[in-house]
Formats: C-alpha cells, sequence, structure tokens
C-alpha cells in the first residue's frame, strides 16, 4: 500500500499535500505525488527529496473549445500512462485543481480508497466533481460553499517549517508583503507607491516579489531612490518564509488558502487584498473567515490604491493591542494532519 497524493499547478494546491507528506515520511508511510508539469512542483520537491511524477496536462477552465478538446484528449492519454502507478490496494486523497483528475479517475476505475482534501472556502469543480465518490471530504474552512460528499472539518494542513506562534503583545512596525508563490504585480505596484510615506512614518518592509517580477519592482524602487534604504528588503521569493513570519508585525497578502491559514498559524494581523479573478471569488470567501475571527482587514481589488492601504496599515498599528491581539490571542486551529491521516486510517 501507498499514499497517492495529486495536485497542483499552484503552491496552494502543493503546499497542504506536503505538510501532509512530511508526516507520512515520518511515519514510514510509502507515497508519491501526482503533480502538474509546470515546473513549479518539480523545483519544490526535488528540493524536499520527494518522489513524484508529473503529469502533461493543461487547466480545462479558460481554454476555448479547442483547448478543451485538447485538454480532454491529454487526459485520456495521461489516464493509460498513469495507471500502472495506482494498485487496488492504494489510498489516493486529491488535493484539488486540474493536476488531480487524472489521479481520481485512475482511483475510481482502480477500485483504491479515495479522499478529497478541499483548501478553499468554495469548493472547487474538480472536487465537487470526485467528492461523491470519496470515502472522506476534509475541508478547510468552517462554512465551505457548495461543499458536497462526507464531509470533515479538518482545517488546511501547514508545512512544518511554519511554526506555531503566540502573537506579538507590542508590534514593531515592520511590513511583510507576500503574494504568493508566484508573486502578485498588483501588490508588488501599490507597495512600489506606498513604500516611501510608509518609510517616512517609521514602517521597515519586506517585500516579496515573486521570481518572474523581481527585477521589475526592483526596478521601480531603484527609480524611486529607495532600493538601498535599510528599511527596504526586497526578495523574489522566501526560502526561509517562517524567519519572515516572525519579524513580521503586519502582514499584506493575497487569500490563497495556503497563505490565510500560514498567517492564523503565526497569529499575525493582515491586510488581505483578494485576486479577483479566483475561481467563484473564493479568495475573498477565504479572507473574510479569517475577518470575521478579527484578525485582519480586507481590500478588494477595485478599492485598492495607496492610500487605502496605508489607512489600514495605520488603523492595525494604532488599535493592534485593543482590537486585533485579543482575537489573535483566542485564535485556535486544528492539528489538520492529524485529522486527515486519522480520516484515512494511516
Amino acid at each position: 500500500m501507498k499514499v497517492i497524493l495529486a495536485g497542483g499547478g499552484t503552491g496552494g494546491h502543493l503546499y497542504p499535500a506536503i505538510a501532509v507528506a512530511e508526516e507520512l515520511r515520518a511515519k514510514g508511510v510509502e507515497f508519491v505525488f501526482m503533480v502538474s508539469d509546470r515546473g513549479l512542483e518539480r523545483d519544490i520537491l526535488t528540493k524536499m527529496n520527494f518522489n513524484f511524477i508529473e503529469q502533461r496536462i493543461k487547466p480545462f477552465a479558460g481554454q476555448n473549445i479547442f483547448g478543451k478538446i485538447k485538454v480532454i484528449t491529454s487526459i485520456i492519454k495521461e489516464f493509460y500512462r498513469l495507471r500502472r502507478y495506482f494498485d487496488v490496494s492504494d489510498k489516493v486523497i486529491l488535493f484539488g485543481g486540474f493536476a488531480a483528475a487524472v489521479s481520481g479517475i485512475i482511483a475510481i476505475t482502480r477500485g483504491c480508497d479515495l479522499y478529497v482534501h478541499e483548501q478553499n472556502s468554495v469548493m472547487g469543480r474538480t472536487n465537487r466533481f470526485f467528492a461523491k465518490y470519496a470515502k472522506k471530504v476534509f475541508v478547510s474552512f468552517d462554512k465551505t460553499l457548495k461543499a458536497k460528499g462526507k464531509i470533515v472539518q479538518a482545517g488546511n494542513p501547514v508545512r512544518k517549517n511554519i511554526l506555531q506562534r503566540e502573537p506579538k503583545d507590542i508590534l514593531n512596525k515592520t511590513i511583510l508583503l507576500i503574494g504568493g508563490s508566484q508573486g502578485s504585480r498588483l501588490l508588488n505596484s501599490i507597495m512600489t507607491e506606498s513604500a516611501k510615506e510608509l518609510i517616512d512614518k517609521g514602517y521597515s518592509i519586506i517585500h516579496q516579489t515573486g521570481k518572474k517580477l523581481y527585477n521589475e519592482t526592483t526596478h521601480r524602487y531603484e527609480q524611486m531612490g529607495i532600493l538601498n534604504d535599510n528599511k527596504l528588503k526586497v526578495l523574489p521569493y522566501l526560502e526561509d518564509i517562517d524567519k519572515y513570519y516572525e519579524m513580521a508585525d503586519i502582514i499584506v497578502s493575497r487569500a490563497g488558502s495556503g497563505s490565510v491559514f500560514e498567517i492564523m498559524t503565526v497569529k499575525r494581523p493582515a491586510v488581505f487584498v483578494p485576486l479577483k479573478i479566483a475561481a467563484e471569488n473564493h479568495q475573498y470567501f477565504n479572507a473574510l473567515e479569517a475577518v470575521e475571527k478579527g484578525i485582519g482587514v480586507i481590500i478588494e481589488e477595485h478599492n485598492l490604491d495607496k492610500n487605502l492601504l496605508i489607512k489600514k496599515l495605520e488603523d492595525i498599528s494604532n488599535n493592534y493591542q485593543k482590537k486585533y491581539l485579543p482575537k489573535l490571542k483566542q485564535l485556535h486551529l486544528k492539528d489538520s494532519v492529524s485529522i486527515i491521516l486519522k480520516g484515512m486510517n494511516l
């Protein structure tokens, strides 16, 4: 018996699977990842010495009729290419996204025990389809919309290198901006516009740009004459992200499920800017559950500008001890990995 962890295409689908894999490795359980061939998974999983198999498949959503025919054709080809890796005794867990579909189909046809984990507050189409075939469907948020199947409230697994922390009693005005695994051009732009005024107000800024957006972002800071300011640190990617979570006092972030749960794990207040084009607006609902717990605020993309961002950051900084600190101290997260593995009888 082995465990097949299927999904990917984005860090949001991959990192929860990694958190489960870390515990499987500790238990001595054999496992393998089934991921996309976009390169993100290859880079991350190779560094962690995890076994993985890449699938030559693209997303179905957003394709025209000819593109959809190609995707369906590739699913059929990958089904026949990959089914030899699946045995009837295997347990298959889908973490969503287009990279989970082939494994779901093979699991059903092979008769494997099938499980689903949904990271977001709105269940994605792939997971909705396979939920009716799953022995259990693990959901992350308390109010997951469009959830189907045998639901288990599990939370979202967080990697072992993201350590659970207590909130800071006093803020030192360090802002950490994270735009997701690929970075966010919108967040990069708004932070470069806001940086000089924030620095003048006594803030320090740690800015993760995304690898592909690093050069254009540093160029903008250079044009503004603040690239070498000792209160500004610009990085393409945060390899040791837990160190930066420790340094952070306030976080500015997209609202992918992984980011939201990591921010709740390290107990830092946040300004969430949900990605407007995220499927079924799920990033907004991800952020909303965190905001309803009293640990941050939302700025929607159509409202985002320099003045509003600075205003929200100042509000958190000035009202932290009375408004945010008590809520952060009350925040309790589930042991997601243990719940999932117990639910899978592992």
